[in-house]
This record gives C-alpha cells, structure tokens and sequence, in this order.
C-alpha cells in the first residue's frame, strides 16, 4: 500500500499597515465570474520592514461589483496584507498601447489610456510611475485565481 503526504505551503506573514487607497485600476475584465482589480495604497505606517511609500494591493471581486470604499473619500484606514513578492512590478502610468504600428499596419495609434484612477481626496498625490511598487495581497479581500 503506496501513502502519499501533503503538505501545505506555510501560511504567508500578516503584516498590518496603516495607510491611504490613493488610487484604484481594473474591474473592467470579467473572466470565471470574477474581475481583477488593484489598489495603489500610500503607506503611512507599518509593522513590516518595508521601505516603500507605497505598495499595491491585488484583488478580485464578483463581475459588476465595486469595492465599497470607490464612492467614499481618501481616509486612513488599517489593512491586514500578506506579501507576494512575484506580483512585484514597475508601476505604469498607461495601459500598453501600440504607439508606432507596425511595417505595413494602417497608421492607426491608440491614445495613451490611464491604467490608474484617483480617488476622491487623493487627487493631490503623485503617484510612483516608473518607480518599483511592492505587491500585497488583502487578507480581507481575495484574489481568485482566474482558470
């Protein structure tokens, strides 16, 4: 008789962070019921050893849904994350377009698309384009793997 064993991956650190949602991108996509979206938070502080001012936050929620704090004014609120190093990433300020077309394609360039919303009381912050943003995940809310 064969025994197989399974063992499961540590649960991630919680780490609480105090901070602001300065702006929101997604929830425009639908795939297996769900929307991908992200948040852009601006650290204020953390129990953690981050260094970043700011982190982003991926998550998911039932297609057509919007998160609850998208109509509420910018406030400083607590936030239990768990980190996700491969979600790391440099932030963009646009959606990736096409700005020179290709050999022989009609001369057709799509505008630049902010990739990035404010929200209201935050419109004031510049946000880290270009800069690397370390990546979280909510433990409140979860990202549902798309298939």
């Amino acid at each position: 008789m064969t025994t197989f064993l399974a063992f499961s991956e540590p649960s991630a650190k919680v780490e609480t962070m105090t901070g602001r949602i300065v702006a929101y991108s997604g929830g425009v996509m639908c795939l297996n019921g769900n929307a991908l979206w992200s948040m852009l938070i601006h650290v204020q502080d953390h129990t953690s050893d981050v260094t970043s001012e700011f982190v982003e936050v991926q998550f998911s929620l039932p297609c057509g849904k919007s998160p609850d704090w998208l109509t509420r004014k910018s406030s400083l609120r607590k936030f239990q994350l768990t980190r996700d190093q491969q979600g790391d990433s440099v932030l963009k300020e646009f959606v990736d377009c096409v700005t020179e077309p290709p050999s022989g394609a009609p001369d057709k360039i799509c505008p630049p698309f902010p990739l990035w919303k404010h929200l209201r009381g935050a419109e004031h912050e510049n946000l880290p384009f270009g800069q690397h943003v370390p990546s979280y995940r909510s433990v409140n809310l979860p990202l549902v793997p798309v298939v």
